[in-house]
Order: C-alpha cells, then structure tokens, then sequence
C-alpha cells in the first residue's frame, strides 16, 4: 500500500492558527502602502442613522414593485458614490449595507420575474436568508436558476430554509455534481436538502452555522437516500469517515488487462457494491466523498497528476474541530507520498469548472472569518469594480445624494426616540471618484479578506488593460506572495502568473520571474512553470539564446514531473529547429540527454512516466532521422 502524503503541499492548516495570526495576514506593512492619498481623521464617522436609512428605503421599495426598485438602486447608486467621496475605507458599514440594497434591488426584480412578487418580498422581509443568497449569486451563470430553486425550498419547506440559511443558499447555488458512471437511482433537490433539514441522522457538524461556501461541497450530491441511510450506519462512528477510500479495493486486474472490464461494471454502481468488488482511484474517491456527504462532511474528489505523470484520484475532506471554531481542508487521503502529487483540482460546486486544491484551501480559510469582514470584501470589491467603469476621468464628489438620504430618514423616523438622527457634519467630499479610490478599495477588500478571489481577478484585470500603475500592480503582487505562498504557494503561483504578463515593463517582468524563483524554491513543478514562462518571455523579446537556456534549466530542473519537462522541452526542441538545418540534429541530443537523465519505472503506470514520454519522442524524432536501429533501441528501453 503506497504511503499517503502527511503534508501535501499547499496543505492547510488548522484555521483558527489563521484567524489567531489574522493581525498579521490583513494588516498591510507600512512600507506597502501604496502610493494614493488616505485620509484618517480621529474618530469614526456617524453612520447609524445611515445604514437604517438604507435598509428602511430598501423595504418601502420592495413593498412598491419593480419600478420603485428602479427608483431606489438609481438614488443608492448615487448614494454610493456620495458616500465613497468622504473616504474613510476603515469604516465599511454603511457602505457594505449600502451595496446590499443595491444588490437586492437587482435580484428582488429578478426574482418577481423569475419566480413571483410574493417571493421577492419574502426575500426583502428575510434578510437573514436573502444577504447569504445575494452574495452567492455572484458565484453562479445563471441566478434566475438559482433563484428558482430557493422558491422550490421555501414552498417546500419555508422554517428549514431560516433555520438553515446558508445550507439554503447554497443549494440554490450550487450544481449536482455529474455522475462518472450511470447510478441506479439518485435523489431529487428537495430530497437531498430534506436529508440534511428533516432526518433524524446525527450529522458531524452543524449545518445550520456551517459558511455556505462549505456548505456547498454537501449541496452538490444527489446520492439516493438508501445509500445514505447506508453510508450513515456504517461510519457514523468512525473518528475519520474520509478513511474508507481504502474500503474500496483497487481492481488492479480489470487496469492490467485492458479488455478486462471492472468487476463493479456487472453490478449496479452503489456505495454497497462498490466495497464488495472494489473499483479503481476514482471509485475509492467517489465512495469516500459521497460516505463524507451523506455524514454531513463537506468533502470533493480531487484529481492530478505525480512527478511520474500519473493521473490519480484521491479526496479532500473538511475537519472541523469541537465547537466548529476551528477547520482545515484535509487533502491528504489516498494522495500517495511516492508519487509527489504536488497539484490537485477538483469541481467547483458553483460554478462547475475546476479549482485548484490550494484554492480550496484558501476559501476555506476565508468562509471562517466574520461574516461581516467577507461581506465588506466583497462589497467593497465589487464598489472598486463600479469605480473603474467611470472613466478614465474623475468624478467630482456630489452630496446631495446623502441628503435626501438624511431627509427622508429624519421625517420616517419623527417621533421615533430609539432612531439616530441623521448626521451630515461629518460628512465632507475629500476625493474624486478616480483610480485612486479604486486602488484603496481593493486594499480595503484585500485587508478584510485575503481570500477574496474576485479582488485579485479585478486586480490582474485591470493591470491588463494599463488601468493599474506598475508601482501599485508590483505591491499587489508582492502583498500575494508574501502573504500566500508559503502555505498556498499554487494559488499564489497561478494568480503570479497571471498578473506578471500585465506589467509592461520586459525587465520588470523579468525581474519579477526572478523573484518568483526564489519564492518557489522548494517546489520543482512551481519552479518548471515559472522557468517556461520566462522562457516564453524571452521568445517574446527574440532572445532565442536566453530562452532556449530556460527552457532546457526548466527541464533538467524538473526531470521528474513529466508535464513540465515535456511542455520545457517541447519549447526547446521548436526553437531548435528553426534556427536551421543542423536544428533537427540539436533536437536529438536534447532529447538524448535529457532521456540518459531518466530511469525507467517497472510500475503499471509507466507510459505516464518523463522516461516514457521523453524516449517515446526520442524514438519518434531518430526514425524520422532514418536512424531506425537507435530508435528500436530507445523503445526497448521505455518497455524493459
């Protein structure tokens, strides 16, 4: 039995180590700060009575129909931007609500369109459920779907969907996960939501506070009921359920033979079956995931490939400890130390393309944190994106908004002694609506959640498109590695790789690359992919000679992770042979050397092996040379 990697990389670790170190993680260094103009008064501004105002207008528009909604996301737009001209990003309250009763005026109209006008106001008067919901619905391509079935829970079940707001939420933005192999019977939506609100099965954890975004890795199961009730009596007591991947016994026979189908083929594919004949890794992952689920154990089956090349399958559970203050995404079963898978993706449940395992990580990191801190993330990311649609001209501040704010509030609330009364004394327009003010509200966003995917994408968006100085795009970049690649180093490499191509500057670039080669020191894979970035970055500014050199470093570097050294030596061998004729000669003892670099593996999974693949090409380029006898030796030895 192969050994299971202890700490894989990029491995989370136990969560409340993160929140207890959160000082460290969100404050950023002063020597970071980045170049725009902050502005920090004494205390903090009044703005009670602004939030109320909010929320109060929110509920009269909502009572009024789609074209009062209109109305108010108009006036709040404004409102917004009023308020964004006081600065003050520190304080996010009014704001974060302020953008609530934007969002909601967007999608209470959808849902009366999609559904029907009483469900939106149920909506407006369960601000509990619908504050959850509206945030996910930035996660998904279709919300009127996604609205659609909140409407089927709340019809079906209105006291489960607020008792278990998030579980509600995120089966309303979560799809079902694809089955690999047809099932002989499934659940419904209803069912599989009822499993986990009406059953009398004790779950692991507790749903009803459980963060939707961890929810969702539940939402996305359609496992028919028996085989719950089964997977519930036989590992409800085990300290580990995620362990029974090992249940399943590989069919090494039906792998070895080709022609030979899986036993599991000539039964119906249930959890019962699949223990009693076993299956390969995707069965074991599959089984153990779906035991996981049905225990109320947000889990996924993660996929990748090892230093060999191997494609392989193993899961990724969720460990919570008592009390549920503390989590970890724990990746490390049936993830064999021997076969170093560095990488592993898996299924987003929402959107339904792939994740990295370390994002996965990293969002669980996040979904821990306060709810308010993740709502003013997002808010405030999503205020910077608005932001830098205005223009490349800044916007003069205008306060007039805030005052029919504080008027309207003043006269509803007359009489009323426990209403704050509006204060606009402390509210003066000190900026414009510029680029600057965008930069500080991705600071904002990035301050409160480190995590929040969509502030980097923004990030790396607009240093594409020259909207972001070099100056503050390098701080971004150096605010993500140094606080994300020790502990999250494929995450932070991929979002590196990402925004390094958007600074303009080649010797900056280059320098960043650099860096990032160090950063990444102690994971050949991250390192190869950085070293054929670089290389492709030299081809880019004609420096054939440099470029080659890379490509071969990325090789010889990474001779044991069989994606980087293909793709580095693929690069190398192109450049070769149009440099001319003696290039197809050059190409050879490339291969050659890198083949001699090599050893063979006796395991069933050799072909996915650098000496495989790279003697295979080897083979391929002497034949096309007419040197057949070299190239019968080369196959020989990729075979023994």
């Amino acid at each position: 039995m192969p050994k299971e990697l202890k700490n894989p990389p990029g491995r989370a670790l136990v969560l409340g180590a993160f929140l207890a170190a959160s000082a460290v993680w969100l404050v950023p260094e002063t020597a970071a700060a980045p170049a725009t103009t902050r502005l920090v008064k004494p205390g903090p501004l009044a703005e009670e009575w602004l939030v109320r105002a909010a929320l109060d207008e929110l509920q009269e528009a909502a009572a009024g129909g789609a074209s009062k909604l209109a109305e108010l996301k108009e006036r709040m737009s404004e409102a917004i931007l009023a308020r964004l001209s006081c600065g003050r990003l520190d304080q996010m309250e009014a704001l974060n609500s302020m953008f609530y009763v934007l969002e909601a005026c967007k999608y209470l109209s959808l849902a009366r369109e999609t559904c029907d006008e009483k469900f939106a106001r149920w909506l407006a008067d369960n601000r509990g459920v619908s504050r959850l919901l509206f945030r996910a619905l930035e996660d998904v391509k279709s919300p009127k779907e996604s609205l659609k079935v909140l409407h089927e829970l709340v019809a079906d079940d209105e006291k489960a969907v607020l008792d278990y707001p998030n579980l509600a939420a995120a089966f309303a933005t979560s799809r079902s996960l694809a089955h690999h192999r047809t099932a002989p019977a499934s659940c419904t939506m209803l069912e599989a939501f009822r499993w986990y609100t009406r059953s009398k099965q004790t779950f692991r954890y507790d749903l009803k506070s459980m963060p939707y975004e961890l929810s969702r890795y539940l939402a996305d199961s359609r496992l028919g009921i028996p085989e719950r009730q089964w997977a519930a009596q036989n590992y409800a007591n085990h300290s580990n359920p995620a362990k029974c991947y090992f249940d399943v016994k590989y069919d090494w026979e039906s792998y070895a033979k080709k022609d030979t189908p899986q036993k599991i083929e000539k039964l119906d594919y249930t959890l019962q079956n699949l223990r009693q004949v076993g299956g390969v890794c995707i069965d074991q992952a599959y089984y153990a995931s779906q035991v996981c689920k049905s225990l109320g154990i947000p889990s996924a089956i993660v996929s990748g490939h090892g230093s060999s090349g191997m494609s392989h399958a193993w899961v990724a559970s969720l460990k919570l400890a008592s009390g549920g203050q503390q989590a970890a995404w724990d990746t490390a079963t049936g993830r064999y130390e021997e076969h170093q898978y560095f990488t592993g993706s898996l299924r987003d449940p929402a959107r339904g393309g792939e994740i990295l395992d370390s994002e996965l990580m990293l969002a669980g990191f996040a979904a821990q944190l306060p709810l308010q801190r993740r709502e003013e993330a997002h808010a405030a990311t999503m205020l910077a994106r608005t932001v830098s649609r205005s223009g490349e001209a800044p916007l003069a501040a205008d306060l007039s908004a805030l005052k029919k704010l504080a008027d309207a509030h003043d006269k509803r609330c007359a009489g009323k002694s426990d209403a704050p009364k509006a204060d606009l004394s402390q509210f003066k327009a000190e900026r414009k609506i510029d680029g600057a003010l965008m930069e500080d509200l991705l600071d904002a966003a990035i301050q409160r959640n480190l995590a929040h995917r969509p502030a980097w994408d923004l990030i790396v968006e607009l240093g594409k498109a020259g909207r972001l100085p070099v100056d503050h795009l390098d701080r971004f970049f150096g605010l993500l590695v140094d606080r994300t690649a020790k502990q999250f180093p494929d995450y932070s490499c991929v979002m590196v790789m990402k925004i390094v191509p958007a600074i303009p500057d080649p010797a900056r670039r280059e320098k960043v690359y650099q860096r990032a080669l160090a950063v990444y020191g102690s994971r050949p894979d991250l390192q190869g992919r950085v070293l054929v970035a670089l290389g492709d970055e030299y081809v880019a500014q004609n420096q054939s000679q440099k470029a080659y050199s890379t490509f071969e470093e990325a090789a010889t570097k990474c001779l044991n992770v069989s994606e980087v050294v293909m793709a580095a030596a693929s690069k190398a061998e192109n450049l070769l042979l149009s440099a001319g004729p003696r290039g197809r000669e050059a190409a050879i003892k490339l291969y050659t050397k890198l083949f001699g670099m090599t050893k063979g593996s006796k395991s069933n999974f050799r072909s996915q092996t650098s000496h495989y693949q790279l003697g295979l090409r080897l083979a391929d380029m002497l034949s096309n040379a007419g040197r057949e006898a070299e190239a019968r030796q080369v196959l020989k030895k990729i075979e023994e």
